[in-house]
C-alpha cells in the first residue's frame, strides 16, 4: 500500500464482488463451503474476488452505475 492508502499494481485483496467491498465476513464454512458476507450491500455467497486497485475501482465504479440507474427507474 502507498502513502495514499491505494494498493500498489502488484498488490491484492479480496473483496466484495458486487460492491468491491474489502467490509466482508465469513457467514458460514465448514461442511457447507465458504459463505462470504458484505457488511457494504449486503451480498452472501461463495465468491469473493482478489483485485488490485485497478480492478477494486472498475467494480465499485459499475456498483454505483448500477445502483443509480436502479433509484433512478
Amino acid at each position: 500500500m502507498n502513502i495514499s492508502g491505494h494498493l500498489t499494481e502488484e498488490e491484492y485483496i479480496e473483496v466484495c464482488p458486487v460492491c468491491g467491498s474489502s467490509h466482508w465476513y465469513y457467514e458460514a464454512g465448514g461442511y457447507t463451503g465458504k459463505l462470504y458476507h458484505c457488511k457494504n450491500c449486503g451480498y452472501i455467497g461463495p465468491l469473493i474476488v482478489e483485485a488490485n486497485q485497478e480492478m477494486i475501482d472498475a467494480i465499485k465504479q459499475d456498483y454505483k452505475r448500477k445502483k443509480e440507474s436502479k433509484e433512478g427507474s
